[in-house]
């Protein structure tokens, strides 16, 4: 069992891609700043509590704000990512809390007034229902990567409850360590290429690298190109290629890390990829 106050690096075996194998890392840390946001009250907030709720009457509109310092990893990619935060309450009787989680568009510390929302994009990151007490953990994968590769600026995030959504409350970082939120990152890799023990006398280009639409793929003509999911499951393979391929991700792909594998004869070479779905 990882501890939730370390913050370090385990290598492990990962995403399976024969005949190619990625190493797997794991990062966790807690959140630089966290706190909540409250415009119908104010003084009566504790330090070591984040409250969200949207229900008009009762007057609570409360709004989760987190940040985690990411300085550290500009330029990389990860497979996945997750927030967890411990749930100790719901209201009433342990209702749900729906929620949606965008990114925040300006900077902020715990100085922040706690009576001003703060401004945030319109992109809906994730989304969540807290159903019960106890620990959550939610996919924000996505909005992890776009910070990383410069596509977003990391402001942070902000988690939002639905319209006519009642109190979840949960502990936050001045809280005690063993409840206190955390990320956890995983496939921790350097954008650049990841290749495997066999001679490598080529490397893949692919432009651009995150991409939204299409991507421009270069390796040796006559290679042939598949392309996996992180699960290692195959969505594209082409033998015999150009020595440019252009790759447009079918509707049924979604955002997220992939993998392209070209082979050219003895010699092989992977590289990582980052793709945003509009």
């Amino acid at each position: 069992m990882i501890t939730r106050r370390t913050m370090y690096m385990m290598l492990s075996i990962g995403v399976l891609l024969s005949p190619i194998s990625c190493l797997n890392a794991q990062i966790t840390m807690e959140p630089q700043y966290d706190m909540y946001t409250d415009p119908d009250h104010t003084g009566a907030h504790p330090a070591a509590e984040l409250w969200v709720a949207n229900y008009d009457p009762a007057g609570n509109h409360q709004r989760i704000m987190i940040m985690f310092d990411l300085s550290s990893y500009m330029g990389e990619t990860v497979d996945s990512a997750f927030l967890n935060l411990d749930r100790f309450f719901g209201c009433p009787s342990g209702d749900p809390t729906h929620t949606k989680i965008y990114a925040i568009t300006e900077p902020w510390n715990e100085s922040w007034p706690e009576n001003v929302h703060i401004s945030h994009d319109t992109v809906e990151w994730a989304s969540y229902t807290f159903s019960s007490n106890g620990w959550h953990r939610i996919n924000i994968t996505s909005l992890v990567n776009a910070w990383l590769s410069g596509t977003v600026t990391n402001y942070g995030l902000v988690i939002q409850a639905l319209p006519g959504n009642k109190f979840s409350k949960f502990y936050s970082r001045e809280a005690s360590p063993s409840v206190r939120p955390y990320l956890e990152l995983f496939g921790y890799n350097s954008v650049g290429e990841e290749n495997n023990a066999r001679e490598i006398s080529y490397i893949i280009k692919a432009v651009p690298n995150p991409f939204y639409s299409t991507c421009q793929i270069n390796v040796p003509e006559g290679a042939t190109v598949e392309i996996f999911r992180t699960d290692g499951r195959k969505i594209y393979c082409v033998k015999n290629s150009r020595s440019l391929l252009i790759w447009e991700p079918p509707e049924s792909i979604g955002s997220g890390v992939y993998f392209i594998h070209a082979i050219h004869g003895e010699q092989t070479a992977i590289k990582k990829i980052l793709y945003f779905k509009k």
